[in-house]
């Protein structure tokens, strides 16, 4: 993260004196999709993201700070702004509250195995069903994903978090308390979580993940069990040879009954994509091909980058 806005060392009172920088960063991409189930199959893909970052900290190391998103895309009439977020905290615990995510989307690794420049159907993260999609409080980078308050742990290689939102997130889909947890040792991680009232009242979720490396080669797997609506799990895999990754997922959900998750199928439906990034020495080049629970395929190429 660069300061490259305001990096001068400003004095706030906030349990003593203190040291405070505002900082910007972001990003952005441009290329093509490709989907098979839209009314125009190919569109030009573009997006911009600009991070406005407010950190300090307190003379007796108390740190806090805050978060505002600028997000534009393709046929975008101005843009959008998120809703803020706020922490305070030390390296052992830290409380934010507002825009964020709940403590399952900051614990389990949903979001391992995504292909493609853009995450096309984003079929990989396991709390996606079919239509029931994005019910755990997400950050939103174009609104309010809830006014959500979670308290993180953390100590050596374990991690809690427990989160509260009272509001419902941005979707709509209801007013989530969670609780997960995860564990780094070595080059893996596990986690596990549950979510009260993720997609509705009385609509609870119950995730596992596990993630790591042998050598070149990156192994992933999710599973997630929305109640009364579904069960979704998810292999992915990688390698890395030289400036060029390539990533592979393969997931299947299975209906509690034919369109409670509304894939409408008398049993279950696997879901499945391939996609690649190449460095070209401060951008990437991305891409990737997936097929959906309605057999849909989408594919998209471009170019993203960081600043």
């Amino acid at each position: 993260m660069k300061k490259v806005l305001f990096a001068t060392s400003a004095l706030v009172a906030a349990g003593g004196m203190a040291a405070a920088d505002i900082n910007l960063s972001g990003g952005g991409r441009i290329g093509l999709v490709y989907n098979s189930g839209a009314a125009q199959s190919v569109k030009v893909e573009r997006r911009t993201t600009i991070n406005i970052d407010g950190s300090g900290e307190t003379e007796g190391g108390l740190q806090f700070g805050a978060r505002i998103r600028l997000r534009s895309d393709e046929n975008d009439g101005g843009g959008g702004v998120s809703s803020s977020n706020v922490y305070i905290g030390n390296d052992t615990w830290r409380l934010t509250v507002g825009n964020t995510s709940g403590a399952l989307v900051t614990r389990l690794g949903y979001f391992q195995g995504s292909v493609g420049l853009t995450g096309l159907h984003w079929a990989n993260v396991s709390f996606n069903m079919g239509t029931n999609r994005w019910g755990p409080n997400t950050y939103s980078s174009r609104g309010n994903a809830g006014d959500v308050v979670r308290l993180d742990f953390n100590v050596g290689g374990l991690g809690i978090s427990l989160s509260t939102d009272s509001t419902g997130d941005h979707l709509n889909n209801g007013t989530e308390d969670a609780i997960a947890v995860s564990y780094d040792f070595g080059d893996w991680n596990v986690a596990a979580g549950y979510g009260a009232d993720v997609a509705g009242a009385g609509v609870d979720i119950w995730s596992l993940s596990a993630a790591g490396t042998i050598g070149e080669f990156g192994i992933g797997l999710q599973y997630s069990d929305l109640s009364g609506i579904a069960r979704k799990v998810v292999l992915n895999g990688s390698y890395d040879f030289g400036d060029t990754s390539v990533t592979a997922f393969v997931a299947n959900t299975d209906e509690d009954f034919a369109g409670s998750a509304g894939i409408g199928a008398a049993g279950s439906e696997t879901e499945y994509g391939i996609g690649f990034t190449h460095s070209l020495g401060g951008a990437t080049l991305a891409g990737g091909i997936s097929r959906n629970y309605a057999d849909t395929t989408m594919a998209d190429l471009g170019i993203r980058f960081s600043f």
